[in-house]
């Protein structure tokens, strides 16, 4: 997972990964909602096909089994890239009560 700051990014960095995302998402002028500006792939069918989206959908799309290459822009001049081939660790809980 990449981000950062827009502003620190080439215009070349910046084309590039609009270029490679699936799904890109930019902020709307109301916090936690945000617009779907591009879309190069089939959602799955538990997330319907929208235009605005919550903070909650995109962490949905951001952890789904699919894998999405997803940026996300937010007001604030920052930026969020996710790629496709990010591997999503798995853990054991350990059991906190034994002796």
């Amino acid at each position: 997972m990449n981000q950062g700051y827009v502003r620190d990014l080439s215009k070349e960095d910046q084309i590039e990964l609009q270029t490679i995302s699936d799904l890109i998402f930019v902020e709307t002028i109301v916090n936690g909602f945000y617009e779907l500006k591009t879309i190069q792939v089939p959602l799955p069918a538990d997330i319907p096909l929208g235009r605005i989206y919550t903070r909650e959908k995109i962490g949905d799309l951001l952890l789904n089994e699919n894998h999405f290459s997803i940026l996300i822009e937010t007001n604030d001049d920052k930026y969020l890239y996710q790629s496709s081939t990010v591997k999503i660790p798995s853990y054991v809980l350990r059991d906190r009560d034994r002796d």
